[in-house]
């Protein structure tokens, strides 16, 4: 009978503890997988500048500007800039 109960007991256990440290811990952020990108200028759809300043695609809150103007990433392509880029947290 202590052998029927003890079993699933013990499986229940690990189970649940298994499904709690899936979500209770969260790796941290590694700062050196930081991608850098140069920040483009949108002149028109379709048409974007280099300006040469460094930025990141993390949305940390503060915009990546040249002047008055958020910066932007350009695509693979290299047709246009459609994401937006914020500075790079020291």
């Amino acid at each position: 009978m202590k052998k029927l109960f003890l079993k699933p007991t013990v499986m229940l256990v690990a189970f649940g503890f298994a499904i709690f440290s899936a979500f209770a811990f969260k790796p941290a952020a590694d700062e050196s997988a930081l991608t850098v990108y140069q920040g483009h200028l949108q002149v028109s759809p379709g048409n974007c500048e280099n300006k040469f300043i460094d930025c990141q695609d993390t949305n940390n809150g503060k915009p990546c500007y040249f002047g008055s103007v958020q910066l932007r990433r350009m695509n693979a392509s290299g047709t246009s800039c459609p994401t937006l880029l914020w500075e790079i947290e020291q």
